[in-house]
């Protein structure tokens, strides 16, 4: 997703073809998560903390990553939206997928150690 995305926006290959790669490695993420066999696995074999928090990964997956693609089209392909307003998008972004996702970690760990 980053390299076809990079590779756009330093106009390597067209921005849309970029955008487009992107979006399919991400699309072929969220099937893996959501349908493939981590996300069989998650539902079969783990604990309820490790379900709850495999479950709200999804979503961060889902909703947080639709922030990137977000930024690249107001900021690359339309245009519409300056530096400053990027470094904003991809900031709650990163606030967003990173804390959220390291938080859902620590959840997962920390119950599975007090359940022991």
């Amino acid at each position: 997703m980053l390299i076809p995305g990079y590779l756009g926006e330093a106009g390597y290959i067209d921005l849309t073809v970029g955008f487009v790669i992107g979006m399919l490695g991400w699309f072929y993420i969220l099937y893996e998560v959501f349908f493939g066999e981590a996300g069989k696995a998650a539902a079969a074999k783990a604990s309820d903390a490790v379900k709850f928090a495999y479950t709200a990964m999804r979503w961060i997956v889902t909703v947080g990553w639709a922030i990137y693609p977000l930024g690249y089209v107001l900021g690359y392909m339309t245009g519409s939206a300056d530096q400053n307003s990027l470094n904003i998008i991809y900031n709650l972004a990163d606030v967003v997928n990173k804390i959220a996702f390291g938080l859902l970690i620590w959840y997962a760990a920390t119950s599975e150690s007090n359940q022991k």
